[in-house]
C-alpha cells in the first residue's frame, strides 16, 4: 500500500508541473461565498443568486470512520442591499438538498448585516462570513461541514490589516428556552495570522487558533431523568506557515508546521474517551495556476476535536469506545480549479490517508461547481 501511495504521489506531481494560479488553492477558499467588501456598492439593490453542486465519496478503512457519499447541492435565494458603502444586508433563503431524496434537508431562513467601523475593522451579525471557513485548517474544522450543516448564525469581528488577520465569532447552533427538553449548543472561535517577514521571494506567517465547543444550559430540563451533562471541548493551534515563491509553472512552495491541542474544559462531566490529547502536523505543497498538491504526515495522542475531520481523531464519533489512542498517517492530496467566469468555477479533488500503524489506506474524491451571481433590480 505504501508503494501504491508513492506512486500516486508522483503522478500528481506530474499532472501538476504540467498545470499552469491564485493563491490559497483549497477547497476551503473555492466554496467561499460571503460577498467582498470592496465589491459592494452604496445604493444598490440586488438580487444574489449562490449555489454550490457537489459530489464527494469517502471510502474509508480502518474502525474509526465509516465511508459515506454526498452528493447534492445547496443554494441560496437573496436580496441585497447597502445604504451606504459601509453598510451591508443580505435577506433570503438557504436550502439544502441531497440526490435521490424527496425533499429538502434544509430549508431556513438567510439574515446578514455587516458594518465596516474603518478599512480594516468590520462587524456581522446574523449569518456569518465563513470565507476560508475562517482559516481553520481541517483538523479542526472539516471542510465537509459547508454542505452538511446548516449555515453558522450568531456574531463576528473581523481585522484585516498589512502584518495581521484576525477574527473572532460566537455560532449559536441550539438557541433553548425555559424547559426545552434539549441542550443549548455554540461554537467560539478565533483565528489570527501574523506575517513575520516577507520580500520577494519568501513569506513567513504565524498562525494562532482557538476553538471551543459548549453544550450545555441552566435553563432546559429532561422530562425522562437528570439533566444532560454539561460539555465544553477546546482545541488550540500554533504554528508557522511559509511560502517561497518561485518561477513561472509552479507559483508556490509551501512549508507549514502546526502543533495542535486538545482539553475537555468539563472533565468532571466529560463523555468522550479521552479529557486531553496533542498532535503534530506537518505538511509541504506546491502550487500551480491551477492546481495545488500536498503531502502531511499526522501524528497525534488522544486527540479529539468535536468539529474536526474524523478521520484524523483518535476515537470513533459513532462508537466512542473505539479509541485508537496514537495516530500516525501519511496524507497525499490534489486539488484542481478552473474560474469560469465572474462568480462562477469548477474544482475536482482527490485525497488519500495511508495509516502508517495499521496500513489502512483510505481515500476520498469530489467534483464541485460553484455559482456566486449578482443581478442588479434598482439603483437608489
Amino acid at each position: 500500500m505504501r508503494k501504491f501511495l508513492y506512486i500516486f504521489c508522483l503522478t500528481l506531481v506530474a499532472f501538476q508541473l504540467d498545470s499552469q494560479t491564485l493563491t490559497a488553492l483549497n477547497f476551503q477558499n473555492f466554496s467561499s461565498s460571503y460577498k467582498d467588501a470592496a465589491d459592494v456598492r452604496a445604493g444598490e439593490l440586488n438580487f444574489r443568486f449562490e449555489s454550490l453542486g457537489f459530489f464527494w465519496n469517502n471510502e474509508f478503512q480502518g474502525g474509526l470512520v465509516k465511508g459515506y457519499t454526498l452528493p447534492g447541492a445547496y443554494f441560496r435565494p437573496k436580496l441585497t442591499y447597502s445604504p451606504v458603502d459601509d453598510l451591508y444586508l443580505e435577506v433570503g433563503a438557504h436550502m439544502l438538498y441531497y440526490s435521490g431524496r424527496d425533499h429538502l434537508n434544509t430549508a431556513i431562513p438567510w439574515f446578514s448585516a455587516r458594518y465596516r467601523f474603518s478599512e480594516n475593522f468590520s462587524a456581522i451579525t446574523g449569518n456569518l462570513d465563513q470565507t476560508n471557513q475562517h482559516g481553520l485548517i481541517e483538523q479542526l474544522c472539516e471542510p465537509e461541514r459547508i454542505y452538511i450543516d446548516k449555515p453558522e448564525f450568531g456574531l463576528q469581528f473581523l481585522y484585516s490589516g498589512k502584518k495581521l488577520q484576525a477574527q473572532t465569532w460566537i455560532s449559536w447552533e441550539q438557541f433553548i428556552m425555559q424547559n426545552d427538553p434539549f441542550q443549548e449548543r455554540f461554537t467560539y472561535g478565533f483565528t489570527s495570522n501574523y506575517k513575520a517577514f516577507q520580500n520577494s521571494e519568501l513569506t513567513v506567517k504565524l498562525p494562532l487558533q482557538v476553538l471551543m465547543y459548549h453544550q450545555g444550559g441552566e435553563i432546559n430540563t429532561n422530562p425522562n431523568g437528570p439533566r444532560p451533562s454539561v460539555q465544553t471541548h477546546a482545541n488550540f493551534l500554533a504554528g508557522w506557515e511559509m511560502a517561497m515563491n518561485m518561477g513561472d509553472k509552479v507559483k508556490t512552495i509551501n512549508l507549514n508546521g502546526y502543533w495542535l491541542g486538545y482539553d475537555a474544559v468539563t472533565r468532571d462531566s466529560n463523555t468522550l474517551p479521552f479529557s486531553s490529547g496533542h498532535a503534530f502536523l506537518i505538511e509541504t505543497s506546491a502550487q500551480t495556476r491551477n492546481s495545488r498538491i500536498s503531502l502531511s504526515y499526522w501524528n497525534a495522542y488522544q486527540f479529539l476535536a468535536p468539529k474536526g475531520r474524523y478521520l484524523y481523531q483518535s476515537a470513533s464519533w459513532d462508537v466512542p469506545a473505539v479509541t485508537q489512542p496514537d495516530r500516525s498517517m501519511l496524507t497525499a492530496k490534489y486539488f484542481w480549479q478552473k474560474n469560469i467566469t465572474k462568480g462562477a468555477r469548477v474544482a475536482f479533488q482527490v485525497d488519500s490517508y495511508l495509516d502508517l500503524q495499521t496500513s489502512d489506506l483510505s481515500y476520498s474524491y469530489g467534483f464541485f461547481l460553484l455559482l456566486n451571481s449578482d443581478f442588479l433590480l434598482k439603483k437608489f
